[in-house]
């Protein structure tokens, strides 16, 4: 099979120099132009998609809240994932934290309490938009009205409660 491609690849050459190329011209010269216009032009390449695996879910945890309670601010401890912003949203308002917060570094929001109010929490964490490898991750929002153990984020506030709790200390005679 290698001597008949060998011969026919010779044939060609000689069929390709009978048709005008120069006299004296090698084969390099020949095959050149003449091939090149004989192929049909190239299309553009189709790009390959991307193959882009699931990422795992962020963590959002929230740390158990002091109810009852007689103080006027409270600090919410919230645990999430690739973190760029934490919302807590009651009805004292809506208190806002942003910065780089991960399942080990939380982040903290203060919120005021109203008096005599029972406050309901929902915490929203809005997840950071990573680009990596050409996949994109992240750019969504987790939220939740339970701390991390299932209990309601719920705080009452009772202005019938001390702000601060003291030890009594009693000395027996």
């Amino acid at each position: 099979m290698g001597f008949r491609a060998r011969n026919v690849s010779a044939i060609l050459l000689i069929l390709l120099g009978a048709v005008g190329c120069a006299p004296g011209a090698g084969p390099q010269a020949i095959a050149g132009p003449l091939l090149s216009s004989e192929i049909a032009p190239i299309s553009p390449q189709v790009p390959i998609p991307t193959f882009c695996p699931t990422a795992t879910p962020e963590p959002l945890w929230v740390d158990p809240v002091l109810s009852p309670t007689g103080r006027e601010a409270q600090t919410i401890v919230v645990y999430l994932g690739n973190g760029e912003a934490v919302t807590v949203t009651c009805e004292s308002g809506t208190f806002t934290q942003t910065g780089s917060f991960g399942a080990y570094w939380p982040a903290r929001v203060k919120i005021d309490l109203l008096p005599d109010t029972i406050h309901h929490l929902r915490v929203d964490g809005r997840v950071r938009r990573i680009e990596q490898g050409g996949c994109l991750y992240g750019g969504y929002t987790l939220s939740t009205n339970r701390d991390r153990y299932g209990a309601p984020l719920i705080i009452v506030r009772r202005t019938d409660l001390p702000t601060s709790w003291l030890p009594i200390v009693l000395k027996e005679r």
